[in-house]
Order: structure tokens, then C-alpha cells, then sequence
């Protein structure tokens, strides 16, 4: 396989699966870049070049996109200095935001585009409008609408697309959701292992804490508020009033790598230092470390901080997981997917620099209980993050072959002679008479109407019915051959037996017999009936019992319950003065829902739910980031502005119904995926008689 990573850091997201694919000598990989130091065996490191950036005279709001187009330049004239060498590639993978890939369909149109697709922009609901203190302006909100438009280019033009997590995923618009699958880059637990009873000392910086029982962590490529570094240093200032032999180390550069630098040119971290006066001979600042030297601050570490707004997960989340490190993360979007209070991490209030500080030193004061968790964690990134068990996946994602039309099992049925069919089993009866005559056959009685086989075949198509009867065919086909290896206990046969008949009223042998001839089934077949559920069951649970917490928990916030009140009125003034009533407790939220909300829930005093999620994506991301009793401001949906507040969320729980529900989810995948691989059906032909 000929293959062209494209990315303007150099490996990025790509690091272990373009140096995998570059040890099979029959491929050829190329990764395009614009930087020139880092290489990868076997990888062909080749450097495209922007001509120049966004000029400033260009309109702000279009500013991303002319460097989206730059970039997609400088790719273009690289790509047709490998097409001169004589490079054609059969796969094109590279990072959506950057926008590299905007024009490879145009210089390699017979090649497969794969995009990563890590974030897509939402003026409301994820990371823009996180912070209530920096409120968004028109501009902003169009000026992010406009960022969007290289990745929608890219979202229409590839072949498939790749998102790290499902939170990354939901984020892209819903109709491109089929072209884009859900799997991490994966975490190396080999490296990022835990090595009880570390101490942290680094001697190329001469930082030696090897004296240090209490070290808090945090990692972050800035210091800035994306990533909750203002929230943190408050959390130190609090700390150190409590615990005077408490150490921090702080890893990441002093700059901003997401959201917007502070206007009079200083840097969050000289803006919190002057504002906290903190002991410094306890909080120690390493800057970038190579990766050999973070993973020894993450063996020391007794509790590491990570907060991020509603936004893309960090790799150094996860590495911190699978170092084994107990971590506090915020109870954000992002890091929910991962993290289960209490259970592989701790949570805490983004916004909350004492709830910070309470949970560190919870952490502290108990050990032997953190460690209990600091273990899931580990088994977490091994369950679900593992690069070993990624790895493979993402290859095979990447060489998988594109369909170009998914057909469904009933198409391409040609109407001809059926021939009888031998059977063995529940759905495979055994052939019967098989010297007589097909058409003489009287197999269907229906009222005073026999039909014959031949009469039974163009019914079936008059009415529809033969494409249901052909995916029936192949769904017992397939469930067959999976329970065929289970079997049942004398006593499970006794039970399945008593209950089969009580569900269908069969209270007596005469009554049981007469329905074993309607349904012409013999002694054998009825047995295999009545125990087939029970085998069904069996199989799921040999099959997927194991994995059932890991999916419980990537689906976890779809199945999370809220109740909340609303109040939707059309005149965006009114909507503010209501606002304003509420928040001064001038009348209660019941009261002005009755007496001015204009949908439905004016009825119930605005109050809704409990419901799995909103009825708006819009609206549901709005309660996804509210606290109970948080009242947000009103909001335009549509023709409609909205006042929401958050009366109770209901966390999904992993008991036996939910057990049972996944279950089913699992086996009806299953399913699907295995009538997709099924081969096309044989035709059904009807024999006649001669």
C-alpha cells in the first residue's frame, strides 16, 4: 500500500500507525509536514511550504480559512512533486483542523481520503461559551461559524473519517455522523506504566523532590484557562495555607495553546502569580520535559489535576490513568467519558477552586482508599485505551475497503422455481416426501383456501412479504450457527417447556398437540423452540458479560436522565426581563412558565422530564453543562428564546435491567453486522412438476 500522512506537526496523531505501516517493506509511506526536525523509521519525512500567512487586511472572520487554503496550497505543490517522482498514493490520511487535505481529491482524485476529525465549532454548548465571565459577541459567534467551513469541505469530500472519542464525534454535524468512527490513537501502557514507590528527580533541570511524600501534578502544552490553569493556582493558594509540606509540579509552557492571549501582552501564569502569593519553594515550574522525564513526574505523583473546558481530551489524561496516577478531573463533557467519580478518577466543579483544593486533599489524607481507584484507572486505559488493541484496529480501519452501495439482503431475489430445502432444526425441517410431487404439496391451509407452494411464492411477493421472508432466513441462519455449541440442562428444558406452553395457552397435550400439527412441527423441532431463547441468552452473555461495563460507560451520558424546567416565548425582551425576575427571586420558575411560556410545558409549570435528552442538540448541550438549580440565560433556538434551568440530574445506573438492555444492544449489533457480511442470497426458484 501506498500511503500519504499529511499533518503540519510532525508524527502527531500519527505517530504509531505510520511507523507501524513502515515496517511492512511492502508499503510505502510518505508524511507530509511542515516541520523539519523528529523522524520515524521507514517513514518519508516530506516538508511542504506555506507561501505566506492570512494577510491583514483580510476580514477576521476569514482569516482561518485563507490559512486553511494556504495550506491546502502548500500540500497541492508537494503532492505534485510526488506525482513527478511517481508516487501516486492509494490512501491520503491527514488532520482535518489544519486542512492539509483540502485538495487532494483534486490532485489524487482516484485515491481513498481519510480525515482525523478532532473538533468541530459550536459558538454555545461546548468550550466558547463555557466561561459565563467571558461572554461570546456577534463577531465571535461568527467568526466561529466561519471556522467551520474547511472541515465541512473536508467532512463532504472524504471517503471516511476518524474522531478519538464519541464526545470529539457528537460534536460534528449529525449528517456526516455515518461517515465518521469512533477509536483513540491509543495509549502505550508499556511505557506509561506505574512504578510504585517512585521519587521524582531530575537532574538536567536539578529538581530533586525525593524527600517529598505529598506531590501534586498538572499537565498542560500551556498555561492557560482552556485547560483550568487559573482554577488550579487558586487551588494551590488554598492548598498551601493547609499543608505546608504539600509540593506542585507544574509541566507545560508558559503561553497559550487554545482561546485568546490576555491583551496587555502578559501570560496567565505572571497574571496568577501576582495575584496569589504563593510559596514558590513548593510549586515548581519544569517547562516542556521529554517524554522519559514527564512519565517519571507522573510515577511520583500522589494526585494529579486535570481540568479542562468542554473541549478535546488530552493525551495526558489518559497517560495519567495508565501511569496509575489518582486523578481530579473536571466534571466536564470530555473527561466524563473516561472518568466515574469515585470509581477510576475523583470529579470536581470546573469553576471551583475550594472543591479543587477539598478533593486534593482528600486524596491526601486517604491513600490506602485511592488506591483502589488509581488501579481502575490503569485498568481502564487497558480495557479501553490500549495501543495495543488500537492499534490493529486503526490499520485495519485504514486498509478496509469502501463500499460503494450497501445492499440489503433481499435485493437481486430472482422469482424462480423453488426447490424443497433440507432442514435440521427449529426453522430446518427435515425434507419429508421427497419422491413426491412439488406442486401436489398443500402446505398452507387458510380458512376453506389451500395453497400450494407454487401459489404461495407470487402471494408473497404480491404482498411484499418476500423480502421479510428472506432477512428472516438469514437471521435464523445466523443465530443458528451461533447457539449451535449451546446447550441445555434437563431442568432448563423442564422450565422452558412449562413456560413456552403457558405463554401460549397450550393447558393441555390435546391442545399442544393441535398446535405442533397447525405449526407442522415434529416433538424434536417444538424442544429446540422452546429452549432456543434461552440459548439465544447464553451466547450474549458468554459473548459480551465482560464488556459490558466498558460500554456502559461510552454510553453513559446518552443514558443519563434530566429534569429540568423551561420557560420559550418568542420576544427576546420579554425573555430577558423573565430572566432577570428569576434571578432576583422576584417569582418563582413555575409561576411565570404558566403565565408566559408559550409551548406545552405551560401546563406543568415549565417542568420536563424526566427525558434521556432534550429534544434540541442545542438545548440538551446546555443541560449537559448546568448544574442542578443553575438558571442559564435565555438562549435563541430557532424562533424561540429559551430559560432553562436544570431541576435534577439522574444518573444512568449499571444494574440488572441495564445489564439486560446492553446486552440487547450488543446482540442487535451483532446481528446487523452479521447480515451485512452476509454473501448475496441464492435465488428462490420454483420447481414444477413435469
Amino acid at each position: 500500500m501506498r500511503i500519504l500522512f499529511l499533518h503540519p506537526n510532525f508524527p502527531a496523531q500519527f505517530r504509531h500507525v505510520a511507523a507501524a505501516l513502515a515496517k511492512d517493506k511492502r508499503n510505502q509511506v510518505f508524511f507530509g509536514t511542515t516541520r523539519h526536525d523528529g523522524k520515524l523509521p521507514g517513514v518519508n519525512k516530506v516538508i511542504y511550504n506555506l507561501k505566506r500567512e492570512a494577510r491583514p487586511e483580510t476580514h477576521h472572520y476569514v482569516k482561518p480559512l485563507e490559512n486553511a487554503v494556504l495550506q491546502g496550497q502548500g500540500v497541492y505543490r508537494l503532492a505534485e512533486q510526488l506525482k513527478a517522482r511517481g508516487f501516486l498514493p492509494d490512501v491520503v490520511y491527514g488532520h482535518s483542523g489544519w486542512a492539509p487535505t483540502l485538495f487532494i481529491k483534486d490532485i489524487f482524485p482516484k485515491a481513498k481520503l481519510l480525515c482525523y476529525f478532532e473538533w468541530f465549532y459550536h459558538a454555545h454548548g461546548t468550550d466558547a461559551d463555557f466561561d459565563p465571565s467571558d461572554r461570546l459577541t456577534a463577531d465571535d459567534e461568527a467568526r466561529i461559524r466561519i471556522k467551520n467551513a474547511p472541515i465541512l469541505q473536508d467532512l463532504y469530500s472524504c471517503d471516511r473519517g476518524l474522531s478519538p472519542t464519541y464526545w470529539q464525534r457528537q460534536q460534528f454535524p449529525l449528517e456526516y455522523h455515518s461517515k465518521i468512527s469512533v477509536l483513540h490513537d491509543g495509549i502505550d501502557t508499556n511505557f506509561f506504566c506505574p512504578k510504585p514507590g517512585a521519587k521524582l528527580v531530575l537532574p538536567r533541570i536539578n529538581l530533586d523532590l525525593s524527600h517529598v511524600k505529598e506531590l501534586v501534578t498538572y499537565v498542560a502544552r500551556g498555561m492557560e484557562p482552556y485547560r483550568g490553569f487559573p482554577q488550579f493556582i487558586e487551588a494551590v493558594a488554598l492548598l498551601q495555607q493547609q499543608r505546608p509540606h504539600c509540593h506542585v509540579v507544574i509541566v507545560g509552557e508558559n503561553r497559550v495553546a487554545y482561546g485568546k492571549p490576555l491583551r496587555d501582552g502578559k501570560t496567565y501564569k505572571e497574571v496568577m502569580l501576582e495575584k496569589y502569593d504563593l510559596d514558590l519553594s513548593r510549586v515548581h515550574f519544569t517547562g516542556w520535559l521529554p517524554y522519559v522525564e514527564y512519565l517519571q513526574v507522573l510515577q511520583a505523583s500522589v494526585v494529579h489535576v486535570y481540568l479542562t473546558r468542554p473541549f478535546v481530551l488530552s493525551w495526558s489524561m489518559l497517560e495519567v490513568l495508565s501511569a496509575g496516577c489518582l486523578l481530579i478531573g473536571s466534571k466536564t463533557a470530555s473527561v466524563t467519558e473516561v472518568i466515574q467519580d469515585g470509581v477510576n478518577g475523583l470529579l470536581v466543579n470546573f469553576f471551583s477552586p475550594q472543591q479543587i483544593c477539598d478533593r486534593i486533599a482528600e486524596a491526601l489524607n486517604h491513600p490506602e482508599k485511592m488506591s483502589a481507584i488509581r488501579a481502575k484507572a490503569r485498568q481502564t486505559i487497558l480495557d479501553r485505551y490500549d495501543l495495543a488493541q488500537l492499534l490493529p484496529q486503526h490499520l485495519q480501519w485504514i486498509q478496509q475497503s469502501e463500499d460503494s452501495k450497501l445492499v440489503a439482503p433481499w435485493e437481486g431475489i430472482k422469482l424462480g422455481l423453488l426447490a424443497p430445502v433440507e432442514k435440521k432444526g427449529f426453522g430446518k425441517r427435515h425434507q419429508k416426501a421427497e419422491n413426491s410431487s412439488v406442486t401436489s404439496a398443500t402446505p398452507l391451509q387458510v380458512h376453506n383456501q389451500t395453497l400450494t407452494t407454487q401459489e404461495i411464492i407470487p402471494l408473497l411477493s404480491r404482498y411484499q412479504l418476500l423480502p421479510k421472508l428472506q432477512q428472516e432466513l438469514l437471521i435464523d441462519k445466523a443465530i443458528d450457527k451461533a447457539i449451535a455449541s449451546f446447550s441445555c440442562t434437563s431442568e432448563e428444558q423442564a422450565k422452558c417447556y412449562q413456560e413456552f406452553c403457558q405463554q401460549n395457552q397450550l393447558s393441555s397435550e390435546a391442545e399442544r398437540q393441535a398446535w405442533l400439527q397447525q405449526q407442522n412441527l415434529t416433538e424434536t423441532e417444538f424442544l429446540d423452540l422452546t429452549t432456543r431463547n434461552l440459548r439465544i441468552e447464553k451466547f450474549k452473555k458468554t459473548t459480551w458479560d465482560n464488556k459490558l461495563e466498558t460500554y456502559f460507560r461510552q454510553l453513559k451520558p446518552k443514558l443519563d436522565q434530566v429534569v429540568y424546567s423551561l420557560i420559550r416565548i418568542r420576544d427576546r425582551a420579554v425573555a430577558q426581563e423573565l430572566y432577570f425576575r428569576l434571578s432576583e427571586g422576584e417569582q418563582s420558575f413555575a409561576e411565570l412558565a404558566r403565565q408566559y411560556s408559550q409551548g406545552a410545558e405551560a401546563q406543568t409549570g415549565g417542568l420536563m422530564g424526566p427525558i434521556l435528552s432534550a429534544p434540541h442538540p442545542k438545548l440538551a448541550r446546555l443541560l449537559a453543562f448546568s448544574q442542578p438549580g443553575q438558571l442559564s440565560l435565555p438562549t435563541n433556538i430557532g424562533d424561540w428564546w429559551l430559560i432553562v434551568r436544570l431541576e435534577k440530574f439522574i444518573p444512568s445506573q449499571f444494574d440488572e435491567p441495564m445489564r439486560h438492555r446492553l446486552l440487547n444492544e450488543l446482540f442487535a449489533g451483532w446481528l446487523k453486522d452479521q447480515m451485512q457480511e452476509t454473501s448475496p442470497p441464492q435465488s428462490v426458484a420454483i420447481k414444477h412438476s413435469a
